[in-house]
């Protein structure tokens, strides 16, 4: 995916796949390849400011 980059051991948080998160390269989005999952940046956001992102998941080998 062009303007994308995997983050390594990421785990979806919608269907459980690893290593199959992608980054926008301008960290807008987080996509995952299996299943279409899709978080903007905006909806990681409260309307107050306090920036609280949702964690993925890393696995340690």
């Amino acid at each position: 995916m062009k303007g994308f980059k995997f983050i390594a051991g990421a785990v979806c948080p919608s269907c459980g796949d690893i290593d199959s998160i992608v980054l926008k390269n301008d960290d807008s989005e987080i996509r995952c390849v299996s299943c279409k999952y899709l978080k903007m940046k905006g909806d990681e956001f409260d309307k107050k400011e306090n920036n609280i992102i949702e964690s993925i998941k890393i696995i340690n080998d």
